[in-house]
């Protein structure tokens, strides 16, 4: 059995610091890859680091999560392609996206989805898939993928929209794709459990979004991308399949969608 974390932060405080014991417990527990998303410039730099030091572990996502944007789009975006063109095994741009939840004037929204449509762009530009962040602003996040045209993969990270938003997502465009995570374990979600039991299982990955949203049984400790194999049980239990069946299946897909050789 094979998994990849396809959405995990190694580089961040809490976990850096152990990531040679981290990547160790990973590969114990089956998880042969993680994709380390960044979110801030200065996140770009261990990213890098962790795929020189675990290039056959560690793949790369660069992105300016929506909450830091710092008013200079321009720059920002020299400094984005900088890291596109430097960063080792790199997969995909994220995670980028919209948050609303802490801020939903009109005026940041619109400084937002200018950044979103910005970072939309640069993915475009070098054929590379976007891994997207959406809290609090279902409809903005669907309308400005679609209205972009953007032709490449989406993942639709740590995925919590209705059943109904990812049908819209899937007439409008085959491929996107639905990071489910360690969310899939608690009582209280029951709409991601719709999502999971509804939605053409084709269309999901797995994620953790370590060291945040830490799966039971570990609810309330770090987390970290080993512990994506209590996800991957979750969903096999909920879909009446074969976990190592349906681990392969997602595996093999995951590889597809990040263009990763083995």
């Amino acid at each position: 059995m094979k998994i990849i974390d396809t959405h995990c932060h190694l580089n961040e405080d809490r976990l850096y610091p152990n990531r040679a014991d981290i990547v160790d417990r990973c590969l114990k527990a089956g998880v042969v890859k993680v994709i380390n998303n960044g979110d801030t410039m200065q996140s770009w730099e261990r990213i890098a680091l962790l795929a020189h030091e675990f290039p056959s572990v560690c793949y790369s996502a660069v992105g300016i999560h929506p909450e830091e944007d710092n008013g200079d789009i321009d720059g920002e975006m020299k400094s984005l392609e900088q890291a596109i063109l430097s960063t080792p095994n790199l997969v995909a741009l994220g995670e980028i996206g919209l948050d609303y939840h802490n801020d939903h004037s009109p005026e940041m929204k619109k400084k937002q989805k200018a950044l979103f449509r910005a970072q939309i762009a640069m993915a475009e530009k070098y054929d590379l898939p976007i891994i997207v962040h959406s809290r609090d602003a279902d409809a903005d996040t669907f309308n400005t993928i679609i209205d972009s045209g953007f032709k490449g993969n989406v993942t639709l990270h740590c995925y919590s929209g209705s059943f109904q938003m990812a049908l819209r997502y899937l007439r409008h465009k085959k491929n996107v794709y639905f990071g489910i995570g360690g969310v899939l374990t608690f009582k209280n979600a029951r709409s991601l459990l719709e999502v999971v039991q509804r939605v053409p299982s084709s269309q999901f990955l797995l994620e953790t979004d370590s060291p945040f949203l830490t799966p039971v049984p570990y609810r309330g400790q770090l987390n970290d991308p080993s512990k994506t194999v209590y996800v991957l049980e979750k969903m096999a239990e909920l879909l009446n399949r074969d976990k190592e069946e349906l681990a392969d299946e997602i595996y093999t897909r995951s590889l597809s969608v990040y263009g990763i050789k083995e």
